[in-house]
């Protein structure tokens, strides 16, 4: 170097010195100490001074490239101006292949300090390695670096749309397609594209010229290479995330790309991650949701997420993705026989201190169990457990604990998931939820809801009652009485556990009859609200110790009030009137009820409905109890209850249970002389004829017709 100093104007001097250099830093262990002691200096002098022969450039860009192998000189370098002298070089000697070469090679390594970005952006290198791509496109080693030159410079977020403006993203993908089988190319350029993609405003006029194209054809082509693999994925991944892409990504076959990559390298983490992101981001949108299932994408995540069940990353993404799938309706039932469900339940168990997983985990859960056809293989695959595992670990953050409340009231709806659910403590969650997220509406809704569908259980109705679930319902419909939902699913689990016998006492102890009056009396115009509350008041009057006390305290009125206001609504009917009959079986009440109007609302049913046989049933039966009380005559016959039971008979001649309650009816009030003209004008001897040649076998129906005084 003090040589050519010393002879600076000698050309075969500065050959050889440069050669020399070139080749002395062939060796990594040189670089550093080759820098240091200003070599790159002196080749840079040497290209200067002799800018005009090609091999002093050719060897002074080739020792410049060699030095910036080392990481420690890239900066150095630039800050020493090398970068201005290998453009140069590469400017003068254009046409020369060799010298592009090494030019091209230099700015690759220069490039690989961040810190070196901007300043070979700003100083020209971006078109220097343009104008090389295009003067040598056929040349393969000047693809290389010039991929990867822009590999390196695109990675700064500072100038990746002005890079994309200018034109970056097409040199890349013609030297890709040019070089389509060079694994280096192909790796360089998908590089540089998923760099680009990385900046927002440029992944929508990336797809425009069909940057996703490229990468594809790269991971096609090198579907081998877990590299190419890696930076084709993670291309489609950031282009993925403009929603003017989604679409056009599917249609273009981005997901069975990135499919074919985790198939082809399912071992590798990074690939696992970038795949599962890159579905997750195709999977926001809709319209997508079923094509990626129907080619398989959610097989490709459940795949993930099994083998690299110790990765995170990976477990927020495949659950991200399922979540997303799982909403379509048309995808659930594939979702769970292809194991969804196992996969999320396993990411719940595996990463349950992370938030981001448990809740994507059991939104996904949520979904699947919408599809009453999948309700009973998640519990059989013990999906519950999971979701109740998540919320006891998450208790604090009313999203998860929305969706796991939501989840459990799914599966209980299936008969055959009640009797596991409860053994597993399924209600003891819901109800913990409900008591934590009191003030949380969502959270108490599916929380009553749940415990609704697990007291349908019959067998289990006791249980749940010792373990305070009628406290829990009765507990949130009065802290959200004002909302309708609640509402619904609170006096339907009264109803339900009121079913049991030994229920039935401890509700109206309780004060569960009040609630469900209450319920009804605030959301008197809701049909369910009003059938659940009645069907509780009618099993709760079930057991004759609460007749009683629950007509003191206006049950009857409450039904009543029910059935007039929903009196198209036969379910509604047949409850009231069931409840009224119940209650109309303790003679205390008989007096009560007739004044209060409970045979006129029977008599109304029975006229709205008269071709239920339920309702028939139901109302016969109440105004033969009620007739059982010798006050009652009068009034009955004054409003026509003698008339009500013979046109149900009538109606539902064939039903003897039915004409069995009419003729008792008919019975107990010519009992009372006073109605028995009544009686006789309004033709019950006829009627009493019909059923008799209509039941001759029957021996109740014939006693009645024979006790009958007119």
């Amino acid at each position: 170097m003090a040589a050519l100093r010393a002879h600076a104007g000698d050309v075969k001097l500065a050959r050889w010195l440069c050669i020399v250099i070139l080749i002395l830093a062939i060796a990594a262990e040189n670089r550093v100490p080759l820098v240091r002691d200003g070599a790159h200096t002196a080749v840079m002098a040497a290209a200067r001074n002799h800018a005009s022969d090609v091999e002093v450039a050719h060897a002074a860009c080739g020792a410049l490239r060699n030095l910036a192998c080392a990481a420690d000189n890239c900066v150095p370098l630039v800050r020493d101006s090398a970068h201005i002298a290998v453009m140069a070089a590469r400017r003068k000697h254009a046409s020369d292949v060799k010298v592009v070469r090494a030019a091209s090679g230099a700015l690759h390594n220069l490039a690989f300090a961040p810190d070196n970005n901007m300043p070979l952006a700003r100083e020209g290198a971006f078109m220097a390695v343009v104008a090389m791509a295009r003067d040598h496109s056929s040349d393969v080693e000047v693809a290389r670096a010039v991929c990867g030159a822009l590999q390196n410079l695109t990675r700064t977020a500072d100038n990746k749309t002005q890079l994309v403006r200018d034109g970056a993203h097409t040199v890349v993908m013609v030297a890709a397609r040019g070089h389509v089988g060079d694994v280096e190319v192909a790796r360089a350029a998908c590089n540089a594209l998923q760099n680009l993609a990385f900046a927002a405003d440029n992944c929508v006029p990336l797809v425009g010229a069909d940057a996703h194209i490229t990468v594809m054809t790269a991971a096609q082509v090198h579907s081998s290479d877990v590299e190419v693999a890696r930076a084709a994925c993670g291309a489609l991944l950031n282009l993925a995330f403009a929603a003017e892409n989604k679409v056009l990504l599917v249609r273009g076959g981005a997901h069975v790309a990135v499919t074919a990559a985790a198939r082809d390298h399912g071992g590798d983490t990074k690939v696992a991650q970038v795949v599962c992101a890159a579905l997750w981001n195709l999977a926001q949108l809709a319209d997508n949701r079923v094509p990626l299932v129907r080619d398989g994408a959610h097989v490709a995540v459940i795949a993930a997420a099994r083998t690299h069940s110790g990765d995170v990353e990976v477990a927020r993404a495949a659950s991200g993705t399922l979540v997303n799938l799982a909403i379509e309706t048309d995808n659930q039932m594939l979702l769970v026989r292809d194991g969804a469900h196992a996969a999320v339940a396993a990411a719940v168990r595996d990463h349950a201190d992370d938030l981001e997983v448990v809740r994507a985990a059991c939104s996904t859960l949520r979904s699947l169990a919408e599809a009453t056809d999948n309700c009973i293989p998640l519990v059989a695959d013990s999906a519950h457990v999971a979701v109740m595992a998540a919320v006891r670990v998450h208790s604090g953050d009313v999203e998860v604990v929305r969706y796991v409340c939501f989840t459990l009231r799914s599966l209980a709806v299936a008969d055959a998931n009640k009797v596991p659910l409860v053994c597993d403590s399924a209600h003891t969650a819901v109800m913990a939820a409900a008591r934590t997220h009191s003030g949380d509406v969502k959270v108490v809704r599916y929380a009553c809801g749940t415990l609704q569908n697990l007291a349908a259980a019959a067998d289990k109705c006791v249980p749940l009652m010792h373990e305070g679930a009628h406290t829990a319902v009765m507990t949130a419909v009065r802290d959200h009485d004002g909302d309708v939902e609640v509402a619904r699913a609170a006096c339907g689990a009264l109803q339900n556990l009121a079913v049991a016998d030994e229920n039935c006492k401890p509700l109206v102890h309780d004060g569960a009859h009040t609630v469900v009056m209450a319920a009804a009396r605030a959301h008197s115009g809701d049909a369910k609200v009003a059938w659940a509350a009645c069907g509780a008041l009618q099993n709760l009057a079930f057991a004759a110790d609460n007749r009683v006390p629950l007509v003191r305290d206006g049950a009857h009125t409450a039904v009543m009030a029910a059935a007039r206001a929903h009196c198209g609504d036969v379910e509604v009917a047949k409850r009231a009137c069931g409840a009224l009959r119940n209650l109309a079986n303790a003679a205390e009440n008989c007096l009560t009820l007739v004044r209060d109007g409970a045979h006129t609302a029977v008599m109304a049913a029975v006229q709205d409905h008269n071709g239920d046989g339920e309702v028939a049933r139901a109302a016969s039966s109440t105004l033969r109890n009620l007739s059982e009380a010798a006050e009652n005559a009068v009034p009955l016959v004054r409003d026509g209850a003698h008339m009500a039971v013979m046109a149900v008979a009538r109606a539902h001649s064939g039903d003897v249970a039915v004409v069995r309650a009419a003729c008792a009816t008919l019975v107990n009030l010519s009992l009372a002389e006073v109605c028995r003209g009544d009686l006789a004008r309004d033709g019950v001897r006829e009627f009493l004829v019909f059923v008799l040649e209509l039941h001759p076998a029957d021996t109740e129906v014939q006693d009645c017709c024979r006790r009958v005084v007119l």
